[in-house]
């Protein structure tokens, strides 16, 4: 356990650069929009717009943040992958230090627009908005962690392909079995026994947005299909998850015994 904390301390070093430019990136587009807002007379929407896309952005953190550290150790692989610690706690470490920098942007960036959205729009009640900070949390980290493996599951593969011919022809040959794998993919979990067992738990606007009444538009039967509309399923989440620890000790496995240093 010791040894795997100098090691996080070490992934904390190494990361800092990305963390502290996404920092001042999402810092600077939220204050962007909120000073443009004011010249504008549109400061609510400019700060829910840059929101939205500072959320966005948050979901390619970990990729982000993953390729450049493990590019820092492409330059020094014998070093890394001869360390007495397991493929497993190496890319662990990454992943851990890289979930805690994008915690850490995620809370500054919600806070402020927490605080923000509760002073300044009263269309939906702070209830609503607490709902929807904790949806967009559930979905952000979800999708970031699901990228951040899948790319992981995808950089073992080039490094496999590396030991047999040069860079670019291996990330050609990777990025085509990306393609194929996500199509293949797409087309098991539409198949209708996967949806059956995987599409439960729904989530849906109504739970989100309370004390807001849907039905006092003039077409009832569209604001009922609004509010009944599920917007998130859990079992999709678990679905991801389980299928996020395959992919993980798959490429802990091709590193350990494909990768030659």
């Amino acid at each position: 356990m010791g040894a795997w904390l100098a090691l996080t301390k070490k992934e904390f070093r190494l990361g800092f650069p990305v963390f502290i430019t996404a920092l001042i990136l999402y810092a600077g587009m939220m204050v962007g929009a909120y000073f443009l807002g004011k010249q504008i007379d549109h400061e609510e929407a400019l700060i829910l717009m840059a929101f939205m896309f500072v959320m966005g952005v948050h979901i390619l953190f970990l990729v982000f943040y993953l390729h450049y550290t493990l590019s820092s150790e492409r330059k020094r692989l014998h070093l890394w992958l001869h360390t007495p610690m397991s493929i497993a706690g190496l890319l662990l470490s990454k992943l851990f230090t890289g979930i805690v920098f994008m915690a850490v942007t995620f809370v500054v960036t919600l806070s402020a627009s927490s605080l923000f959205f509760n002073q300044n729009i009263d269309f939906f009640n702070e209830q609503t908005i607490y709902n929807i900070m904790g949806l967009s949390t559930a979905v952000v980290f979800n999708g970031a962690i699901w990228l951040a493996v899948t790319f992981i599951f995808f950089w073992s593969i080039f490094l496999t392909f590396s030991q047999q011919m040069n860079d670019f022809l291996s990330f050609i040959l990777t990025f085509m079995l990306f393609l194929i794998t996500g199509w293949v993919y797409g087309l098991i979990t539409s198949m209708g026994f996967v949806e059956t067992i995987t599409t439960w738990g729904p989530i849906r606007v109504d739970d989100i947005i309370v004390g807001f009444e849907f039905g006092y538009m003039d077409n009832a039967f569209e604001a009922n299909t609004l509010s009944e509309a599920s917007i998130f399923y859990i079992g999709h989440f678990i679905r991801d998850l389980i299928v996020s620890i395959i992919m993980f000790f798959a490429a802990c496995w091709m590193i350990d015994r494909k990768v030659e240093v």
